[in-house]
């Protein structure tokens, strides 16, 4: 009986930590991401931002399934991070690790490349 306690009590905690997370779902990006501005002046390729939800990092044509792990509340925000599996035919794992500083997210992917301060992107 204990053990179907516990098991109910984690289901039904479960969507209050995904809530939490809710603040990282978006698109977030520089400026010149957000605008999907050319990557040099006169490319074809354009800077493309980070759209994220409660599964899925996207960037571009790369897309990422997240694994989310604890979120640690901060004085000004949160830390938490993701292990991402990216990739079609040949899948590689990423750890990210976020951390959203009052509007400001930033991201590392694999230390040392790290991305930010990134802002949330107008919906237009």
């Amino acid at each position: 009986m204990r053990y179907i306690l516990m098991i109910l009590f984690f289901f039904l905690s479960v969507p209050a930590i995904a809530d939490e997370r809710e603040v990282l779902y978006g698109t977030w990006g520089t400026e010149k991401q957000c605008a999907r501005a050319p990557v040099v002046p006169g490319s074809l390729v354009q800077s493309e931002p980070f759209a994220i939800n409660s599964q899925w990092l996207k960037r571009g044509v790369i897309w990422c399934k997240l694994t989310w792990l604890p979120i640690e509340k901060r004085g000004d925000g949160i830390f938490t991070g993701a292990n991402a599996l990216c990739g079609e035919d040949t899948v590689r794992n990423y750890l990210l690790n976020m951390t959203l500083s009052g509007e400001e997210l930033t991201i590392v992917w694999d230390f040392p490349n790290k991305y930010g301060p990134l802002k949330q992107c107008s919906a237009s």
